[in-house]
């Protein structure tokens, strides 16, 4: 796989500077979920977080943010994922096949200590005067990532019953077989009941 020259590439029309961050700031402040900037540099420092951003950090003042981030990209992110993400996402930015857009799902860290989901939609551009930047949107999907936990742990469920179902078809004609079959089926179905309530 050949590798793109990013500045080259993904240079757009929109440069970030001096002027066009207030304006970013009030757009920021409008759209749902979070949006923060970073340089694509080996600190990843940020150049802004939205207030939301904050939220969902579970922090109440940028100060509090600063602490508990470095005010980094690399403290957004929970320290057991950040290896794995930031390798796709420069895989995906740096592809023949890929666009300056990126697309990742990750663990942070509140300031209270609770682990939660967010998923992020980057955007890599260059600009003269911050030089290469990321413009990155992230929203908590917590909810959605234990409904779908939830959900694996259902199928699961399932198929342990129907291997339960197959094992009693096979050993009918054995007694004993058969009666431990059914006890293990009640008692998962016993275990699948207490997880619904």
């Amino acid at each position: 796989m050949s590798v793109v020259n990013r500045r080259d590439e993904y240079e757009d029309n929109f440069a970030l500077t001096k002027y066009t961050l207030p304006v970013i700031w009030q757009m920021a402040n409008v759209i749902p979920g979070g949006f923060f900037i970073y340089k694509e540099n080996e600190n990843r420092e940020l150049i802004y977080a939205s207030q939301k951003v904050l939220e969902i950090y579970g922090c109440e003042t940028l100060d509090e943010f600063k602490e508990l981030t470095g005010f980094t990209f690399r403290g957004m992110v929970h320290p057991a994922d950040f290896n794995r993400i930031q390798e796709s996402i420069d895989d995906q930015i740096d592809s023949v096949d890929g666009d300056s857009n990126d697309y990742v799902v990750y663990r942070i860290v509140r300031k209270d200590g609770e682990v939660r989901w967010v998923d992020d939609y980057g955007h890599f551009s260059h600009s003269p005067e911050y030089g290469d930047v990321y413009y990155v949107f992230i929203s908590d999907i917590t909810e959605t990532k234990k409904l779908e936990e939830s959900n694996h742990e259902y199928h699961d469920e399932i198929d342990k019953i129907e291997n339960y179902i197959e094992d009693i078809s096979d050993n009918v004609n054995d007694p004993d077989k058969l009666k431990s079959t059914i006890d293990e089926l009640k008692a998962s179905i016993a275990e699948l009941r207490s997880k619904i309530k």
